[in-house]
């Protein structure tokens, strides 16, 4: 700052002076900070899980119904075709009684002794159809390794033997096996058909034919029936049969 006093065109002293003033400043600075939070509400609808509840009960009961009604279908169905297969039974035996055929009903083990004997009898010829033939050779006690051994001992004598076994099950490759080692003329049908036939034919005139098939299970444990048949005519129908599917 410069100070003047005194008239013009007089002498005057200038004085000089100088003064520092310091000024304190304050800066505000404002900050906004926003902060987000995220919540996940899970609402259940209890209205909508207690109608599904229901509804897939309702399901499962009807399911249920319906797997009953099946099953007594098929059972009517299976008593219907058991009935018919014991009708043509019974028609072909009337039939065969008028020619002259004699016939025996074999029951569970009973068919075991009877066709043993038939085959150690035999003297010309035996033909045998069978769905199952389980041969065991490590059982010592097998009634089936019994009859597949009785054909080995018939062609042995000189007995014409012929067997045919179904292609499709794997324990049947055993007595395949077995039997074509000691010169018997067996084969296995077309794998494109299932022989589910159980026939012996002995000698042109005796037959054995029904449920039983050449396994332990089949001629010691369960309940099966078969027929011996003594009939010339029944006996040539099959042998024809055989070839006709070998």
């Amino acid at each position: 700052m410069v100070l003047s006093a005194g008239c013009l065109g007089g002498t005057q002293t200038a004085v000089t002076h100088t003064q520092n003033h310091t000024i304190a400043l304050t800066e505000t600075t404002t900050r906004t900070v926003t902060e987000t939070y995220t919540q996940t509400v899970t609402v259940e609808n209890k209205t909508t899980l207690e109608e599904l509840n229901k509804t897939l009960s309702e399901c499962s009961e009807r399911l249920s119904d319906l797997n009953r009604t099946l099953s007594e279908r098929e059972a009517e169905l299976a008593d219907i075709k058991a009935k018919y297969a014991s009708c043509l039974l019974q028609l072909a035996l009337d039939n065969e009684s008028r020619n002259g055929a004699e016939f025996k009903l074999l029951t569970d083990r009973e068919y075991y002794d009877e066709v043993l004997r038939a085959i150690e009898e035999a003297s010309d010829s035996i033909y045998v159809m069978m769905f199952s033939m389980k041969y065991d050779p490590d059982d010592s006690f097998d009634w089936a390794n019994d009859l597949i051994r009785a054909l080995v001992a018939a062609k042995n004598r000189g007995v014409d033997v012929h067997v045919l076994l179904e292609d499709g099950i794997e324990s049947n490759e055993e007595a395949y096996s077995y039997l074509r080692s000691h010169g018997v003329d067996v084969s296995f049908d077309s794998p494109e058909t299932t022989l589910h036939a159980k026939v012996i034919v002995i000698d042109g005139r005796l037959v054995f034919l029904g449920s039983h098939n050449w396994s332990e299970s089949a001629l010691y444990w369960n309940h099966e029936v078969s027929l011996m048949i003594a009939s010339e005519e029944l006996a040539e129908r099959l042998i024809e049969y055989f070839e006709s599917i070998r």
